[in-house]
């Protein structure tokens, strides 16, 4: 890379893209490199040859004016110029994909695809409201949901991968960038199946809960982290027979044929146990109320969304903020 007279790196300008004639087949091999780590698998991905894909490779490493992969044995990894490339690379070829998929519903009167994502809690009430209201009053919006924990989530909103999400804002990462409302915290409760031994009993106690085995979110989940933390507090170790699972549908199978515990949001709750297999438990009295910490709906700051997107995103603030007075 030319150096300054300090002996520092040459800035690259804002507008090196255009100034270098960068095009979209050099993004092409990038987001191929990235899933392949190997130059020859690239290549035919994209269907060119080998010393094509070099030249390429070469291209793009003469524009920036430094490397932007380590060559190894068995192929080739980026490095930390190489990411960034990587991830912006992406993050353009995802924006044409949408606009596409946008042009396309526009033409033929759909009314354009909005991506939105949840973290697990919130997911089952708030988003599912908001994708019956907009099949009501925006019956032409596409819209597709991803279900995740909040860390990808903010990975993928900020890929452009999604238009805006429900989730938190995951500790140790920069908020530089986003926009952030909250919208309250998740109350938990416990889940069994109905006729289990702990509904006849009246209000159980901690000790009672971990005598059963369990259903939970991986470790490392919020919710999982809450309900150990429970148990610690009054003196007690975690449950220890869990099945760890991330599916819902693996949870209710699992409480459905056995005594298992789940613990899942009181709107979870709602849905499955009335007029179902499935009942509430009385809140144990060591612990009447147990809560996540708060989410919000989070969505790029200055980026400006599509028209179905900021339809969708309007539908959104209406629904989950219609009784807290919007910010000036």
């Amino acid at each position: 890379m030319a150096a300054s007279p300090a002996g520092a790196p040459r800035p690259l300008a804002p507008d090196w893209f255009s100034r270098t004639r960068l095009k979209l087949r050099h993004l092409q091999l990038l987001t191929a490199l990235d899933e392949d780590r190997n130059l020859n698998r690239a290549a035919r991905r994209l269907g060119l040859t080998q010393p094509a894909a070099s030249r390429l490779l070469a291209e793009i490493e003469a524009m920036i004016g430094a490397p932007v992969v380590e060559r190894r044995p068995r192929g080739v990894e980026p490095n930390a110029l190489g990411e960034v490339l990587l991830r912006r690379a992406r993050a353009v070829l995802v924006e044409l994909e949408a606009a596409a998929a946008e042009l396309n519903g526009l033409r033929g009167g759909s009314g354009g695809t909005v991506a939105i994502g949840a973290v697990t809690m919130p997911a089952v009430d708030a988003l599912v409201r908001l994708v019956e209201q907009a099949r009501r009053e925006a019956p032409g919006i596409r819209v597709s949901a991803e279900v995740d924990t909040s860390p990808v989530l903010v990975e993928r909103l900020r890929a452009g991968r999604l238009d805006f999400i429900l989730a938190r804002l995951p500790a140790g990462q920069d908020a530089a960038g986003l926009e952030y409302r909250e919208v309250g915290e998740e109350e938990i409760c416990f889940l069994v199946r109905e006729e289990h031994p702990l509904l006849a009993g009246g209000t159980p106690a901690l000790a009672d809960l971990r005598a059963y085995p369990w259903v939970l979110e991986p470790r490392g989940s919020l919710l999982r982290q809450q309900v150990e933390m429970l148990f610690l507090r009054h003196g007690l170790e975690p449950p220890g027979q869990v099945l760890n699972t991330a599916s819902a549908l693996v949870a209710l199978a699992a409480l459905a044929r056995g005594d298992a515990i789940g613990a899942v949001s009181t709107s979870v709750a709602a849905i499955f146990g009335p007029r179902g297999r499935f009942r509430r438990l009385p809140a144990p009295r060591e612990a009447p109320r147990l809560s996540v910490p708060p989410y919000g709906l989070i969505r790029l700051r200055g980026h400006r969304l599509s028209p179905a997107a900021h339809s969708l995103h309007a539908m959104a603030e209406a629904l989950l903020f219609e009784d807290i007075p919007k910010p000036a």
